[in-house]
Parts: C-alpha cells; structure tokens; sequence
C-alpha cells in the first residue's frame, strides 16, 4: 500500500510506496532492473536478480520493500521508479525505544544499503527518510562501505535535516581497485617470494596432471559449471559441517534461482582451476554495472596440500592483467583474515550505522552516544565509535 506525501522541498514531485509479500515484490521486477542499471552505486546484493531469490527461498524475518517514485505527468502512468530499499522490521533497543527498521541482509548478502537512481539521488533520500519516519523510529544499516556513494551522501542528508548519526566500528574487506593503471598493482603487493612459491605449487600440480586455468561469463556457465561448483562446496568442509549450499534444499534453490537470473544477462561470471580439463577450484561472480562482486569459492579437498584456492585466484589476477573482462571495482565479500587478502592488494572500510528518525529516537540516540562516550573514556578498547552529523 502507498505512503502517501513527501517533503515539501527535499521529496518534492515524489511518490514513496511500501510492498508486502511475493506478488507485490515480484510486480517491482523490471522497474527494480532499471534502477539498478542507473544506480548511485552499485550493489548485487541489492539486484532483484539476488533479493527475489532470497526473499523466496532463504528463511527469516519478513521483509518490506519501500520504493520512491516519480510523480507520474499528465500522461498517467506510474512514473520512474527512483529509489528502492529492502527492510526488515526490529523491536525496541537503547538508541530506537520505539522499533527500527533494519537494512536486509540474507546469511549470503555481503553488502547492505539501498539503491538511489544516480540522477535523482538526493531527493529520492530525502523521500526514502521522510516515509521511514512514518513509519519507524530509527534505521539500523550494516555492512555499508563507508566511502562509497550511499554512505557518503547519507551522511550528508542526516546533517542537513538534523538528525542522529552514529557509527559503529567497522572492518576492511579485500578488493580489487582497477582504476587505470591499476590492474598490474597486485604484483607490488605480493612478495617475490610468495610469487615464486605459487608458482612451484603451479609445477607441482602439473606432476599430478595437465594443470590449466578458464574464465567463463554468462551463458558460458553451463548447467555442468554450476553442478560442478556446487559439489566441490559440498566436499570440502562446508559440506562437512553442514553449512554448503548442497546441504540444504532451501540454499540450494536460492543458488540455483539467483544464479540464473544474473546468467540470463551476462552478470554472471566464474573462474575455474581445471587439472586435465576437471575443475579442481571455482569461485561464482556476480556483477552489476561496472563492478563484480565474489559470491563463493570452491576446490576439491584431494588436492588442497597444492593450494587449490590460491591459484585460481592467481590467474584471476593475471588475466585482469591482460583485460580478461572490464570492472572498475570487484569486492571479495571475504571476512577479515581470509586467504584472499594474500593476493588482493585493496582494502574498502565497511561499517555498520544507524540513524534515529523520530523526536524520541533522537533524544535516546544522543544519550547512547554520551554513554558510549563515556564507555570510551573507562575502556578505551570498546569498539563502538559516533560519528558526527
């Protein structure tokens, strides 16, 4: 059902909408699939390709849609759609005494926020707030990157309306920044050494059998690619202690339905280590605009004393070294101390942020935030930090 009204001045001309249940969310589909086209950022984790997938096959709390709109013209119709944000609603805590809404973000989401249409990004923000006042006391995001686009023009418009914005310590994720120039940066990045370590594990491996090395995008990940993946996963330790996507069917469908709507238009992307035309290792892609984003790897437990992992991301690297694919930017989506981090030479901070919407909100989001003050000053290792608005 709509919510009605905007700002007077920040949202004017726009419509802000909030959708419940399957049928609404999959009407959005192709509107959803422009926007994320002309998004301020992007984000595939926030595609329909990824979210339709997840809201239907993955468990846990349910989710609401809010989308804002273009006021349709004298012609009619619904208008452009501008902005779309993916929420889950949460009880009362210390900063939001009266409820919040939280960003979505599915056991296999990597990055949180919402799409802003680049051209219309400010207003759609303002339009986007205004209706989660109406509706909730407070936004709690995770898993943002702190300078990107979103994060940075968020924290503007909080400053600009005055309200609370706190910050709470973040982590660094390995990525790739392939900016011009930039695509041979890894090798300053990875020691002599190490490089010369890899390569005789590269040798070693070509004693078992014919070692070699694909890069595979859209159709070209066959049904065969995607079995493949998923039994290697299912071999090795996730599989083990239960947590690979063969383990349980819900998963399995989510990987299936998500894989195949990035693959239907060419979003899709993996790279494999075969051994005698096998694959041995493998890691599923995903991309939206310019950028890619690492969703899961996999490798054949037989062969791990070889660093099966290690040297399919080796020649990840040595292709974008001589232009395999274009991506401005690729995000590991690797935890802190992964493997990865070995050989990507980039970093992009990630925080968790939340901003208080409603009058009492504000005041409880400013008392926390002397309380954490004071948490600082009595125990300097505490982790949360605020950040001004």
């Amino acid at each position: 059902g709509a919510l009605a009204g905007s700002h007077p001045l920040r949202g004017r001309g726009m419509r802000t909408e909030v959708h419940e249940g399957p049928d609404d969310f999959a009407a959005l589909r192709g509107d959803w699939r422009e926007l994320e086209s002309r998004a301020l950022e992007p984000n595939a984790y926030l595609s329909a390709r990824f979210i339709l997938p997840a809201l239907s096959c993955l468990p846990g709390p349910p989710a609401w849609i809010l989308t804002v709109w273009d006021q349709p013209g004298s012609c009619g119709g619904r208008g452009v759609l501008r902005g779309l944000g993916v929420f889950q609603s949460a009880g009362p805590r210390l900063r939001f005494p009266l409820g919040h809404a939280l960003t979505y973000g599915s056991v296999h989401s990597y990055l949180s926020g919402f799409l802003l249409d680049a051209d219309r990004a400010l207003p759609t923000l303002h339009a986007m707030l205004d209706a989660l006042a109406r509706r909730t006391g407070g936004l709690a995001l995770k898993d943002l990157p702190a300078a990107g686009a979103t994060a940075q023009l968020l924290r503007g418009v909080v400053a600009e309306r005055g309200g609370t914005w706190h910050e709470d310590a973040g982590v660094e994720r390995a990525c790739i920044d392939l900016g011009v120039g930039n695509a041979a940066r890894w090798r300053s990045h990875v020691s002599t050494s190490r490089l010369k370590g890899l390569e005789r594990q590269w040798r070693k491996l070509g004693e078992v059998g014919e070692p070699g090395w694909r890069y595979l995008r859209g159709e070209a990940v066959s049904d065969d690619r995607l079995e493949r993946f998923l039994a290697l996963e299912h071999a090795g330790w996730k599989g083990q202690a239960g947590t690979s996507l063969r383990s349980d069917p819900r998963q399995e469908a989510f990987f299936r339905g998500m894989t195949a709507g990035f693959r239907a238009d060419g979003d899709l992307f993996f790279t494999e280590l075969l051994l005698d035309g096998q694959a041995i290792a493998s890691s599923c892609n995903l991309c939206s605009g310019t950028d890619g984003f690492s969703f899961k790897v996999a490798f054949d437990p037989r062969f791990a004393k070889y660093g099966p992992g290690l040297l399919n991301e080796l020649g990840f690297l040595k292709a974008l070294e001589q232009g395999v694919d274009r991506f401005r930017f690729i995000d590991s989506g690797a935890a802190p101390g992964s493997f990865i981090e070995e050989l990507w030479p980039d970093r992009v901070p990630l925080y968790a942020g939340a901003v208080a919407l409603g009058r009492i909100s504000r005041s409880a989001a400013r008392a926390a935030d002397a309380l954490s003050r004071t948490r600082r000053r009595l125990f300097p290792g505490a982790a949360q930090r605020p950040a001004a608005a």
